[in-house]
């Protein structure tokens, strides 16, 4: 019987974390899973160290897993990375874009220049150089799938987070504007809207307390695990969700559509 990803080779950015004896990202996890599931995994990060280990792990483990370094606001690392991917394995069929970075929580007048241009860079100018990248390879293997990872905050807002925020929105319509373009390609670019994740992204922050703070604002009644957000990511990655363009995936425990707790 076939595996979902047998065949299937995936580029998963910002996936490092995919080392099951620590805290794992979301995006780590689904490059576990793809390879767990017949499929080849190309991590690719700016956490060399990482994820250099998490690909020795799960190829101690038996799968088959690289690594490479990018920046993904580099087109040249974009290039190596893509270039290195088909040379090594012949074709490409899944992009996980997870890369991210948070805002400092400041006003509008108070975000420095610099700070708004770094998170926009990575999230917005990443998502574009990463698709111009993969499409060519992906038209040759006869499709493929593109998974942006957004966020909640595409959706709704909160005071002092307007660039982490106004980034997420952008991927949501750069997502349907690439599903049209690329859609007689049988290219497939949808978004998945992470809430709120315990991983090394947000354990900092994400104390006892605070996550039990949190809880109390989600109808699920819980914060998500990287599981959670696995789950929808892999769906639209792979031929599950075939005839899934240009959508939105919420995976936010009901955040969004509840105005929340009235005592």
């Amino acid at each position: 019987m076939k595996t979902r990803f047998e065949g299937k080779v995936a580029l998963v950015v910002g996936g490092a974390n995919a080392d099951e004896s620590r805290l794992l990202g979301f995006a780590g996890l689904s490059a576990l899973e793809i390879a767990r599931d017949g499929g080849i995994v190309v991590i690719a990060d700016i956490d060399d160290e990482a994820g250099e280990r998490s690909v020795g792990k799960m190829r101690d483990a038996g799968l088959t897993a690289d690594y490479v370094h990018l920046n993904v606001t580099s087109e040249s690392d974009w290039f190596a990375a893509v270039e290195m991917t088909v040379s090594k394995h012949n074709r490409l069929d899944i992009l996980i874009m997870a890369a991210g970075i948070p805002d400092r929580g400041e006003t509008i007048e108070s975000t420095d220049v610099d700070a708004w241009r770094n998170v926009m860079d990575v999230t917005n100018l990443g998502m574009f150089l990463g698709t111009r990248s993969v499409v060519e390879s992906m038209r040759a293997s006869g499709g493929g799938s593109i998974v942006l990872i957004s966020s909640m905050m595409a959706r709704v807002v909160r005071d002092q987070a307007n660039a982490y925020a106004t980034s997420r929105a952008g991927m949501t319509h750069f997502a349907r504007s690439a599903a049209v373009q690329y859609g007689s390609d049988n290219i497939r670019v949808n978004c998945v809207l992470p809430g709120w994740t315990l991983t090394p992204f947000t354990s900092s922050a994400f104390n006892d307390e605070w996550s039990e703070r949190l809880a109390k604002r989600v109808p699920l009644g819980r914060v998500a695990d990287a599981s959670d957000i696995a789950g929808p990511i892999l769906f639209l990655a792979s031929d599950e969700a075939k005839y899934v363009t240009g959508s939105e995936l919420l995976a936010d425990g009901g955040v969004t559509g509840w105005i929340g707790p009235m005592d």
